[in-house]
């Protein structure tokens, strides 16, 4: 009751803070004046890193380091646009069955060696080959060869169109690994990243902190513009938030309107919110028991009273979800009428498929703050239907990865979005996408998925995507519950933060008035 309460007061205030968050952005840049050299950025960090080889990374924390050890070939920028990164421009040509890259000239990795042509077809031939167990080859399979046209260009022959390479190589399949260093510490790389980023990495100590130093030699003119980038593990974001507000650290993030609310008043720290974060949703074995059995998927969707967990989570800011995908993207999906909250038709639905009051499911339940508050909300939600929901304890570093090893069935699960739809649309729901962890299998969904990864024609595309939404809908491999409410909190000394729409916090460009 108390935190229905509150959540009613801050509607309105964070309605109006969430509908400005862009103009915010670019009126701090701009009152900031000119950047000012040096300084350090300590980062609050819910670290479960495993590797900083960006060949293998699969956590979202890690690329929040990648970003700044390595660059892309393309970028994002802060409207989801795809901009030159160490690519300064590209072509397409032979209606799309050749791309061309043009790259920056006399960059150098981090060990001094070339950033080149030779560069680009090694990194990505290591990726492409299945012996390396790369998660990113399933987004490179449509290049069937890479050739060096000279030193600073490189093209890459498709064995069809496929307009999403573009925005795969603006992501971690398109970060680029100094080759020699790669033949130096062979199956070591991981913890020892050579980039050509602008920060190098000084020191990763496992469960304590990750140290990074300016890159003295960087190829963007006049940048980074900090000296160091430290990332501090931190259990949860109430503890990032209490070492913000005695200055150990200057920036944390995915933080709730709740969470936010400790510093919304504190003169010294300043609040940069996102309109919808990220997808919150429950995942399940699509196709092993008991999700295998349709009607228990329904009856779980109606018995979710999802405005009622917007309101205490994200103090009824977030936006419900009826799929994957947010309002405002040229893919998203028209209204469509999810699945409503009706306990007596979830009732209905259970014992139209057999299934006993009693009957226990199992659900997993990651240290991480908001999804056990999530897992809570839930659990008392399903159990009204009078299903048993117990509560497996599984520790935040070890969640995703054994999500991924399908060692967890019924769990919570995040995800932000990607510059192209196919970039998470394929990887999740296609029967073959590497993060396919549900076992969801549709043939029709594969078809439409792979029709529309090979136009370019965003209209005819839009088209095929609202199909698989609606299948999406229909079959439940996830169930989708909101679009978070998040914010980054920051000392006001910091400047120059921009949001890109995947919610990968980017550091690269920031600095610290004096």
């Amino acid at each position: 009751m108390r935190l229905k309460a509150f959540a009613g007061k801050l509607a309105p205030l964070f309605a109006v803070v969430l509908a400005l968050g862009v103009a915010t952005n670019s009126a701090q840049a701009q009152d900031a004046g000119p950047p000012v050299k040096g300084g350090t950025l300590n980062v609050g960090f819910a670290d479960d890193a495993k590797t900083l080889d960006p060949t293998f990374s699969v956590q979202w924390s890690e690329r929040q380091i990648l970003f700044l050890l390595f660059n892309t070939l393309l970028k994002i920028s802060p409207d989801f646009s795809l901009q030159p990164e160490l690519a300064k421009s590209w072509e397409s040509l032979d209606g799309g069955k050749r791309v061309v890259l043009h790259l920056q000239e006399g960059v150098k990795f981090h060990d001094g060696t070339d950033f080149d042509a030779a560069a680009v077809k090694w990194n990505l031939e290591r990726r492409m080959d299945e012996a390396t167990k790369s998660p990113q080859r399933g987004q490179l399979t449509s290049i069937a060869s890479i050739d060096v046209v000279d030193k600073n260009t490189v093209a890459l022959t498709l064995k069809e169109p496929f307009p999403p390479l573009l925005s795969a190589l603006a992501d971690r399949a398109g970060f680029m690994i100094s080759p020699a260093s790669a033949e130096k510490y062979g199956q070591d790389l991981g913890a020892h990243p050579v980039g050509t980023g602008a920060f190098v990495l000084k020191e990763w100590v496992r469960g304590s902190h990750v140290s990074l130093d300016r890159n003295e030699n960087y190829w963007e003119q006049g940048l980074p513009y900090l000296d160091h980038v430290v990332f501090n593990d931190i259990s949860n974001a109430v503890v990032g938030i209490q070492r913000l507000m005695t200055g150990e650290i200057d920036f944390v993030a995915q933080l709730s309107p709740q969470d936010s609310r400790l510093v919304q008043n504190n003169p010294d720290i300043k609040l940069n919110p996102i309109s919808r974060g990220q997808w919150y949703s429950f995942q399940w074995h699509w196709n092993e028991a008991p999700f295998d059995n349709a009607k228990l998927r329904k009856a779980i969707a109606h018995s979710i009273d999802r405005e009622k967990i917007n309101q205490i989570l994200w103090a009824g800011v977030g936006t419900i979800s009826n799929g994957p995908t947010p309002p405002g993207l040229w893919w998203s999906a028209p209204e469509t009428k999810g699945y409503e909250y009706d306990v007596e038709k979830a009732k209905a639905l259970l014992a139209e498929a057999g299934i006993k009051e009693g009957t226990e499911i199992t659900l997993s339940a990651p240290s991480d703050n908001l999804l056990r508050q999530l897992d809570q909300l839930v659990k008392e939600q399903i159990e009204a239907t009078g299903l048993k929901v117990t509560l497996d304890p599984v520790a935040q570093s070890e969640w995703y990865s054994r999500v991924v090893d399908r060692k967890i069935n019924f769990t919570p699960m995040r995800w932000t979005q990607r510059a192209d739809p196919d970039g998470l649309l394929y990887i999740l729901f296609h029967s073959k996408g590497y993060a396919n962890s549900t076992g969801y299998s549709n043939p029709e969904v594969d078809k439409l998925l792979d029709e529309a990864r090979t136009l370019s024609d965003n209209t005819k595309r839009k088209a095929l995507y609202d199909q698989v939404h609606a299948h999406l809908l229909e079959d439940l491999p996830y169930v989708p519950i909101a679009f978070a409410a998040e914010f980054a909190a920051m000392n006001k000394s910091v400047q120059g933060y921009e949001w890109i729409p995947d919610l990968i916090p980017r550091y690269r460009e920031l600095w610290k008035s004096k």
